[in-house]
């Protein structure tokens, strides 16, 4: 038992039929942590849009016969893919976790109001645009969550650095900042005679 044979992976071998070491991996087999089952949670969209790369494919692969996408469903309006809610409840420690992980890696160039002014932007860095816009204060929660995974013109993508449930927290944390600075005024009247808002 101490002394038993064992071969390197690139090696071959006589011992099986196709004359490998390594042997293949079974058919079906998904990495662990990585089967991402709830499309909510992992990509921020209501269903499946194809890859950049499943695109290119169908185009090479279609003979590009009037149709380049080669049949593929491609949204047309991304945004009415994305998702209007939060995969899991927005909690005061979700808003925290956000709090840091958005001090960590957005603060440089959305800056801590999420104006768009960040020190890169200080140093002729393209400025991204202010999350108070009407534009940004109105889009789904799910087209912030697709920015940071996926990046967006000058944006890089995070979504190697960032886990999903971190990225989420940081969505959580900009609706947090949009409100700071545009609370409806008919809610506050609410808030402070007590009451809650229908």
């Amino acid at each position: 038992m101490a002394m038993q044979p064992s071969g390197r992976p690139d090696e071959g071998s006589s011992f099986f039929a196709d004359e490998r070491e390594a042997r293949p991996v079974v058919g079906g087999t998904v990495a662990r942590g990585h089967l991402r089952t709830d499309l909510h949670l992992f990509t921020g969209k209501r269903k499946h849009e194809p890859e950049p790369w499943q695109i290119a494919m169908s185009f090479v692969t279609s003979g590009a016969g009037g149709n380049i996408f080669g049949g593929l469903a491609v949204t047309a309006d991304a945004q009415g893919n994305d998702v209007e809610e939060f995969p899991f409840p927005v909690t005061h420690e979700v808003l925290e976790l956000g709090r840091q992980r958005y001090m960590i890696y957005c603060v440089v160039c959305h800056d801590s109001l999420g104006t768009g002014r960040g020190k890169i932007v200080e140093r002729g860095y393209t400025p991204p645009p202010s999350y108070h816009i009407d534009r940004l204060r109105t889009v789904a929660v799910g087209h912030f969550f697709d920015v940071i995974t996926n990046g967006y013109g000058s944006m890089p993508d995070y979504k190697q650095q960032i886990p999903p449930h971190d990225r989420w927290a940081i969505t959580a944390y900009i609706r947090a900042l949009q409100l700071s600075q545009h609370f409806p005024a008919e809610q506050a009247k609410q808030e402070q005679a007590g009451g809650r808002p229908q």
